[in-house]
């Protein structure tokens, strides 16, 4: 099986030494497998790395830091993770990724989030047609939206009072950022969850200034007018440990 490494480096030689004692080929451009050290961030950066190729790589994450929800071992339990690997006593889970195109007039682009991406100006109020498979629901006005997947509900979303959604639910979530509400503007000022066959469209003609992170990475992008999203078919495998499901990382995380 061929391997990558992804992450902090200190614990790198050691994780080559272990893997290559049990026939394990290091390849960083084509592996069946990576290996990301560190932490969430790191994870989501991997993901980044590998998204042209992300069909046929497994994902498989060593804790370094504080909170680690895709991370399932710690540095002090390499052999046992080397042996979870080669005896494959190990479960995979998938998580679907967020499908979003940023479109403008002559042209668009097409990117994927396995936590979430935020849409957001700090410098003006935003002004934000929002359509829901063709129909328009809401004129929004305030700081922005975040996007996420049922796996990013435990991130970003969370903070902003985001339902918890667990991974088997083919859904994705809008959430309001500072929305302004009173006489003369309304907002719906709840979270949207929207099943993966539906798609939101965010439209507006001040997107000039707006700031867009995608899985804590900018996003760099100019001219658009519109955002279209929804759950995309594409999905992230992670090993795991057996017994081990979304509720019980969310108590690790959270309680």
């Amino acid at each position: 099986m061929k391997y990558a490494i992804f992450g902090n480096a200190t614990y790198n030689q050691e994780i080559h030494n272990k893997l290559q004692a049990i026939n394990f080929v290091p390849e960083q451009e084509n592996p069946d497998i990576v290996i990301s050290v560190g932490g969430d961030g790191t994870m989501l950066r991997a993901v980044q790395h590998y998204i042209n190729q992300i069909n046929k790589v497994y994902f498989v994450g060593i804790k370094t830091g504080r909170l680690g929800f895709y991370t399932d071992f710690l540095p002090t339990q390499l052999d046992e993770l080397v042996e979870v690997l080669q005896k494959k006593t190990f479960e995979v889970c998938a998580f679907n990724l967020l499908e979003y195109k940023l479109v403008g007039k002559e042209h668009s682009k097409t990117s994927y989030a396995l936590n979430d991406l935020a849409i957001t100006n700090p410098v003006n109020t935003q002004i934000i047609e929002v359509l829901i498979d063709g129909l328009h629901f809401e004129t929004f006005r305030g700081t922005g939206f975040l996007l996420s997947t049922p796996s990013g509900s435990t991130a970003y979303s969370k903070s902003l009072g985001g339902s918890l959604i667990h991974p088997k639910v083919k859904a994705f979530q809008l959430t309001e950022m500072a929305s302004i509400n009173n006489r003369i503007y309304k907002t719906i000022s709840s979270p949207l969850v929207l099943h993966q066959e539906q798609t939101i469209v965010l439209k507006s003609s001040n997107y000039e200034n707006v700031v867009l992170i995608s899985d804590g990475i900018y996003e760099s992008f100019k001219d658009f007018d519109q955002i279209e999203a929804t759950l995309s078919d594409k999905t992230v495998s992670f090993v795991t440990k057996l017994k081990d499901d979304f509720w019980s990382r969310v108590q690790r995380a959270f309680i």
